[in-house]
């Protein structure tokens, strides 16, 4: 498919650059890194030319020959990388497999470690995106269920519309701010042909890799330890509190509350609302279902890692990475942004004070922090900053997160479990330069305890996840020197084991529940996947459609048009909550006025498509003598579609 193949010529053109930027690192490194870069330029790197030529064709072929034009340049000094990488022999591969210095990752972390845990995840994708359904139609899992519909009407319409900046597709004649960039590179994909799901799934397989080797690249960093960092990358992925006890709890007067975390809807050892669990597994809640996290996390992996090597060896150049990597950041995922400002600007006072040369410390920061302002503000300013200024459900006080019912402590305790009680003792056993980061990450722990950034309190956790990230390396890296000097005493092998239970158990019981629900639940039947080809094929891609607000909707999510208002799970938690409000109200006496509200109402609002489908004959009262006015250009499957101009 030429889709993939667009997206595999930009994976090769990152390992080209991260071979000649990283020549003293291993093969994984490299391709980590590689994968990182080449995922950021076409993301990024698409909205210079989208602005000029729109989301063409054109504008994609421009940017493929810029990204190679450099590496033609950076060939002549670099000749022996380029030539080595290109190379049929095998000596390049072979030297860097076998290398034993100045490796991260060895073959068989990779091969045990990092892809069982990726494999695990791109499962749970594979089961959960777009998946075959009885009789013609598609599923999702219970966590894609919500996102997973506005995310797809993201990579439809910037595809179908190819109008750039990008319209909302879920609020018509408003400007796209949500960050949209790992939508777009799927619109890429589907753009040249890739099906829709393949154009999905196949990017979400290469950033799941991306975070998995990350964060281990990142935990050995930090504590130059395999062992810490398979813990760690163990204790993170299969994330949970102590949620389990409350199952086991309630099995004791009822054996089938037990097993009830395998059919209720967001009942699980890490989600249960009931008993106020609301640390979600990474897996399951955060990578799967949020595509802008997962592409946040990849990226700021990538630069907290880079981040830590900058300030322990003084390279400019790293600085200079640092930037233009955290400069591409806005659109891709803003709170991973908001959560590397934060942590980089403690790092900075932290190494200040101890630093014997300033001067030449302070120009380091200056190329980082003035590259990053130099690409990030025009995009904060005509996207971020022109949705929050003015709006009152951004930038809120508010202490204790999500925490309704329990002490504050005690809330933390089960919820992030075992990382929460050892911390403290963590920090003071780790580390000066570890410290260090702590306390940058305990300063963005603080400020999302005290500020909600979005309308939605709960989607804080995508800053408190980031520091998350460091103390569950952290912890394990005590947990380790714990159990080494229990040397010879008999019970060393069975606390350990209880302690990896006590932090696994209930991610582990929830990722089964949520391959469980894999194909699960019906989004898309046969008849709303044949009416939305038809939309594709005989409407036009720009036009407004007027239907319900429901958030299963082909309209949008498959066929990529524009509608006058979508769900409140989108529209509403996107800071739009008056104009949801305002506008779902128009839509009832729209559907349900005379012929002359009718016509009013489209003419004031430039609505070119009626939709008349199952939600919308549940939501409203349809007053079709309204409708005949209108041309019917569509009349399958108990669906029906009026033309307006």
């Amino acid at each position: 498919m030429l889709g993939v193949i667009y997206y595999l010529l930009f994976l090769i053109i990152g390992f080209i650059y991260s071979s000649m930027f990283f020549k003293e690192k291993d093969i994984y490194y490299k391709l980590w890194s590689g994968l990182v870069f080449g995922n950021i330029i076409l993301m990024a790197g698409i909205i210079p030319f989208a602005l000029i030529f729109k989301f063409t064709y054109i504008s994609h072929i421009l940017l493929l020959i810029t990204a190679i034009i450099p590496i033609v340049v950076l060939g002549i000094k670099h000749k022996d990388v380029v030539q080595s990488i290109f190379s049929e022999k095998t000596v390049y591969l072979k030297k860097h497999l076998v290398c034993k210095e100045n490796v991260v990752i060895s073959n068989k972390i990779f091969l045990f470690l990092i892809m069982p845990v990726t494999l695990l995840i791109c499962l749970l994708m594979v089961n959960h995106i777009l998946a075959p359904y009885a009789n013609g139609a598609v599923s999702s899992g219970q966590s894609t269920y919500g996102d997973l519909q506005m995310h797809l009407g993201f990579v439809t319409s910037i595809a179908e519309q190819k109008s750039f900046p990008p319209e909302y597709c879920f609020l018509s004649g408003t400007r796209l701010n949500y960050p949209f960039l790992i939508d777009s590179l799927s619109s890429s994909l589907y753009m040249f042909g890739c099906p829709l799901r393949i154009a999905v799934l196949i990017p979400s397989f290469i950033f799941a890799l991306c975070i998995v080797m990350g964060f281990y690249i990142l935990s050995f960093s930090l504590t130059k330890s395999t062992t810490v960092s398979v813990i760690a990358t163990l204790f993170f992925f299969l994330n949970g509190g102590f949620g389990f006890a409350y199952f086991f709890e309630s099995a004791k007067e009822d054996p089938s509350n037990f097993t009830k975390f395998f059919t209720e809807y967001y009942q699980t050892p890490t989600n249960y609302n009931e008993h106020n669990i609301r640390w979600s597994n990474v897996i399951c809640n955060m990578i799967i279902p949020q595509r802008t996290t997962m592409a946040g996390w990849c990226v700021i992996l990538f630069e907290l890692e880079m981040l830590v090597n900058a300030v322990k060896n003084k390279k400019t150049s790293y600085f200079i990475i640092l930037g233009v990597i955290a400069g591409c950041m806005p659109m891709i995922h803003t709170h991973s942004l908001l959560a590397l400002g934060i942590i980089s600007a403690g790092m900075f006072f932290l190494y200040l004070y101890d630093e014997k040369d300033k001067k030449s410390y302070i120009m380091r920061w200056i190329y980082f922090g003035g590259i990053t302002l130099v690409l990030a503000m025009p995009q904060l300013f005509f996207w971020t900053f022109s949705q929050t200024s003015g709006n009152s459900s951004f930038l809120r006080y508010s202490f204790n997160w999500v925490n309704e019912a329990d002490p504050y402590l005690w809330f933390y305790i089960k919820n992030w479990g075992i990382p929460f009680l050892f911390i403290i003792p963590a920090f003071f056993n780790t580390s000066k330069d570890n410290k260090k980061l702590v306390l940058s990450c305990g300063l963005l722990f603080l400020i999302a305890e005290l500020i909600l950034f979005q309308p939605n309190d709960y989607d804080n956790n995508k800053l408190f996840y980031i520091a998350y990230m460091i103390a569950v390396i952290i912890v394990s890296e005590y947990l380790v020197l714990i159990y080494n000097k229990l040397k010879g005493i008999n019970l060393r092998g069975f606390l350990a084991a209880l302690v990896i239970i006590s932090a696994t158990l209930s991610g582990v019981m929830t990722i089964i529940r949520e391959y469980h629900s894999g194909a699960m639940y019906q989004t898309y039947s046969a008849a709303d996947i044949e009416v939305a080809e038809y939309i594709k094929d005989n409407t036009d891609a720009n036009g407004v459609f007027m239907t319900s607000t429901n958030h299963i909707n082909p309209v949008v999510s498959l066929a990529g048009r524009t509608i006058y208002v979508g769900s409140s799970l989108y529209v509403h938690f996107h800071g739009f909550g008056e104009e949801y409000t305002e506008r779902s109200e128009e839509l009832k006496t729209a559907y349900e006025g005379s012929s002359q509200q009718l016509k009013s109402f489209a003419d004031e609002n430039n609505i070119s498509y009626i939709y008349v489908g199952n939600n919308e004959k549940q939501d409203f009262n349809i007053n079709y003598n309204s409708l005949s006015q209108f041309e019917k250009i569509y009349d399958e499957n108990s669906i029906q579609i009026y033309k307006v101009k």
